[in-house]
């Protein structure tokens, strides 16, 4: 094989055309072998592909995480909640901040 810094311009450009060809045809074959390597699961556990996926559409949302009814409420404006998870809102770190607890908010 040529060394490609002895090759022209015309050269590389052919190059290039090849290898870009080369790789979709790569990438399409990848696809094509994943897609009969999910058949051939699906077949293996008695489901096609369609039951199977729609099983991991519904493991998925049985993963989320139900709404959690909020257990603190800002004084000065009822409609600023917080249920109690994640960060502490602005307002009630500025209230915990100035010697208020939390048990002053609950709701």
């Amino acid at each position: 094989m040529q060394d490609i810094n002895e090759m022209n311009v015309e050269q590389l450009e052919s190059l290039k055309k090849k290898a870009d060809l080369l790789i979709v045809s790569k990438k399409e074959q990848s696809i094509a072998d994943a897609y009969e390597e999910v058949i051939a699961i699906a077949t293996s556990v008695g489901l096609s592909i369609e039951q199977l996926l729609d099983y991991g559409v519904q493991k998925r949302k049985t993963g989320l995480r139900k709404p959690v009814a909020p257990r603190y409420r800002n004084p000065e404006n009822p409609i600023e909640t917080w249920t109690g998870r994640g960060k502490k809102p602005r307002w009630l770190v500025a209230q915990l901040t100035q010697g208020a607890t939390l048990n002053d908010f609950l709701i």
